[in-house]
């Protein structure tokens, strides 16, 4: 049966009402679509008017309540929520404006949230507030004792709820970022597993090292750097060594290495640099891409705009944990063979793991002086869980492995090779040549319960033993602790030492 005009309407109206944003803008639609009667266009119009305005509601409450004012601003808070209800239930009930015996306290909205907000101690206030607005508002001398004492114990409730799920909500965030962290150094690893494939040194002839080689070349030399630095040198040391490094194996003819401070205005304080070069301006077009983007901008972006005007072939940031620029290396020229991509993107994660150093180094604080030949990883991620167990009360553990087999060296490899789900796993010593010292494994599991590290242990050793079959108990030994606070660190020298 053939549909009549009206029901056509309807249904191109219906049609509407699920898309509202066509492709096609100012009312017309897609080929092969009839247009809307127009009696029907001002109530789709307005339909969209109005399911845009919502989702700009819904998006501001979201951002409102994601929002954590400093002290003025809770101050504020405190007291203009309690008086915007008082307000209300005055303009509502001028002769009750309180609505005692009157069924819910509805001037009681305001001391609540606040307490849901920002915990008990600021809903107390915002409840002082009311006792005041009542003293001056009150239509009785009679104080209402089960009114107040009600609403000063839902007070205390909404606040200790407010307080429990802030401090989970703090810890969901502290452990989101740590492991944020993680995922970021892991893709770097994969990056440089990929490009230290045997393609790398068929295709870069000139250049036979490797990527993974010059990285650990790199650690070693930051190790030998930091030792003998002190503690104030600046926000980049090593700079030089750096630069010298990476111009070395990249094969850089012109090169800096630059301190950024972006306050007031931006500035750059050059730290290191290797041949002929000139400071760049600070609003040169690829410095302030790299900047905005936070990764290596280069000539062979498509992307860039403006780059004819930059004098630079790349520009790449030093960024910090909180992927903040505090560093930056400009390229000026380098051999024309040299210019691909790969190179490029090496220099980039030569770079990354300078930046990865530092903050570890920083993080480590005074750890190093508990042990100063242990790995700057190691002591700033010991660091990190440390400070998240006692400030957040999220529990880790340190598990530190030993082989006593004739294949112990395999062993250890092996269980290096295991830890690839969240745990993180160091070699000592570092040096594998090193036959005065016992060699183990130590590993950092985050968030994990005692139950939690077992399991981890059962599944190390179901995978050590899968390959070399069953060992004994006394041959694969594993000895674990909970990380509270820095002063463990010690405990797990002590440990590492006993091994020898």
């Amino acid at each position: 049966m053939p549909e009549s005009d009206f029901t056509a309407s309807v249904n191109e109206l219906l049609d509407v009402l699920r898309e509202p944003e066509p492709s096609v803008r100012r009312g017309s639609f897609a080929p092969g679509r009839r247009a809307l009667p127009r009696w029907l266009s001002p109530l789709a119009r307005g339909f969209n008017m109005l399911r845009r305005l919502l989702m700009a509601l819904r998006l501001l409450l979201r951002r409102a309540l994601r929002f954590q004012p400093g002290l003025y601003g809770r101050v504020a808070e405190t007291l203009l929520w309690p008086a915007f209800f008082v307000y209300l239930s005055w303009v509502s009930n001028t002769e009750n404006p309180f609505y005692i015996n009157e069924g819910f306290p509805w001037p009681w909205l305001g001391p609540w949230l606040i307490a849901l907000r920002y915990g008990v101690g600021w809903g107390a206030a915002a409840a002082l507030g009311l006792l005041g607005a009542w003293s001056l508002l009150a239509p009785v001398p009679e104080f209402p004792r089960l009114y107040f004492l009600g609403g000063a114990i839902m007070t205390l409730i909404a606040g200790e709820f407010g307080g429990y799920w802030s401090l989970r909500a703090l810890r969901l965030r502290e452990a989101a970022h740590f492991l944020s962290d993680k995922v970021e150094r892991l893709t770097r690893r994969l990056y440089l597993v990929k490009l230290s494939h045997d393609e790398l040194e068929y295709e870069l002839v000139d250049q036979p090292g490797t990527l993974r080689g010059a990285l650990r070349d790199l650690r070693i030399m930051l190790d030998e750097q930091m030792h003998d630095m002190r503690a104030d040198s600046g926000r980049l040391p090593a700079a030089q060594t750096l630069l010298d490094f990476i111009g070395l194996h990249c094969r850089l003819e012109s090169a800096a290495l630059y301190e950024l401070r972006t306050e007031p205005v931006l500035r750059l304080y050059r730290v290191a640099s290797i041949g002929e070069i000139s400071d760049p301006k600070p609003d040169d077009p690829m410095i302030v891409r790299a900047i905005e983007t936070g990764r290596q901008t280069h000539l062979q972006e498509t992307l860039l705009e403006k780059s004819h005007r930059s004098a630079l072939i790349a520009a790449a940031p030093l960024l910090d944990g909180e992927r903040q620029a505090f560093g930056l290396m400009v390229i000026k020229s380098m051999p024309f063979t040299a210019l691909t991509g790969e190179n490029l993107q090496t220099v980039a994660v030569l770079l990354e793991s300078y930046a990865d150093y530092l903050r570890l180094t920083r993080q480590a604080g005074d750890l190093t002086t508990l042990w100063p030949a242990a790995p700057r990883g190691l002591a700033g991620e010991f660091a990190w869980l440390a400070r998240l167990r006692g400030e957040y009360g999220l529990e880790s553990h340190c598990v530190v492995w030993r082989a006593q087999h004739e294949r112990q060296q395999d062993i250890i490899e092996e269980i290096q090779q295991l830890h690839s789900r969240g745990e993180t796993a160091w070699h000592w010593p570092t040096e594998r040549g090193d036959a005065n010292l016992t060699p183990c494994i130590i590993a950092l599991v985050p968030f994990a319960s005692p139950a939690a590290v077992r399991v981890y242990k059962h599944r190390i050793m179901h995978g050590v033993q899968r390959v070399f079959g069953d060992l004994p108990a006394n041959q694969l030994l594993a000895f674990d602790f909970a990380i509270s606070d820095e002063a463990m660190f010690g405990n797990l020298r002590s440990v590492v030492e006993s091994l020898g």
